[in-house]
């Protein structure tokens, strides 16, 4: 059987969301593979154990985006330029949707071991803020924006390949505890990308977010802790998701309004 006879491969037929589910599971191949590779450099080279987590991720990642990017046929990364407008109210937008989204979270209950195992994975230093701060807003926006929805917006309504590849980027981590904040600032991702054209604008939310979560947890040495913990009770704590739920709203509304006399073209580049 040739690669061209397979549907995750077939470049006379465009990617849709079957092709997004194949990609999911060809990253977890490769994340497996490139585990098993570094775990083997890091006994023969012993020195590069605190960058573990950083060349896995990065090698993963960068071959499943090259590998989509070629089968896929997306000969360009849409990049156009962007008011600072949109980055100016992206900021206090994201921050609050992170806050927000950790409160859908917290009641989804987590186990401790799975608590543990979030705690063994991220380090709480230089190597981890690489790979969270930096690494992953890149590559995954790249991903399942520069990709996976500029091939859904040729394929499907807007609307459609929004929610879809918010929810492809929200399997895409493989548990709920964060498939609920990716999957909801996904579509708020998605429409800023479908509005402005432009990577750069979703590069910067994703950065923010991570920014922000990992910042917290290197100030408590905790990267499980929640708002509610640092708000003290549970009335400080509502009054926070009140604010956030304001600001937010506002701002988005704001959003929509400076994008009303702004034309969206089909990315189709």
């Amino acid at each position: 059987m040739t690669f061209n006879k397979l549907t995750f491969f077939d470049t006379n037929k465009l990617p849709g969301i079957y092709e997004a589910f194949m990609l999911i599971l060809l990253t977890a191949l490769f994340s497996l593979a490139v585990g098993v590779f570094i775990g083997f450099l890091v006994n023969v080279l012993p020195f590069l154990q605190p960058w573990l987590f950083f060349l896995s991720y990065s090698l993963t990642f960068g071959v499943v985006y090259f590998t989509a990017r070629f089968f896929w046929q997306i000969n360009s990364i849409a990049h156009k330029r962007v008011s600072w407008v949109i980055y100016l109210l992206i900021l206090p937008i994201i921050i609050a949707l992170s806050i927000l989204t950790e409160g859908l979270v917290g009641l989804i209950p987590m186990p401790q071991k799975v608590q543990e195992f979030f705690l063994s994975m991220v380090q709480l230093n230089i190597y981890g803020y690489l790979t969270i701060g930096i690494a992953a807003p890149i590559l995954e926006e790249l991903i399942f924006r520069g990709i996976v929805l500029k091939a859904f917006l040729k394929k499907y309504e807007p609307v459609k390949a929004i929610m879809w590849s918010a929810i492809i980027f929200g399997i895409a981590h493989l548990n709920p505890w964060q498939f609920v904040p990716a999957w909801l600032i996904g579509i708020f991702i998605g429409w800023i990308y479908w509005k402005t054209q432009s990577i750069w604008p979703g590069i910067i939310v994703h950065f923010i977010n991570n920014s922000f979560s990992f910042a917290l947890g290197y100030w408590t040495r905790d990267i499980n802790i929640s708002f509610y913990d640092l708000s003290g009770n549970i009335m400080n704590y509502i009054i926070l998701l009140l604010v956030c739920l304001l600001v937010s709203t506002g701002l988005i509304l704001w959003l929509i309004k400076y994008f009303q006399n702004q034309p969206v073209e089909t990315i189709l580049e």
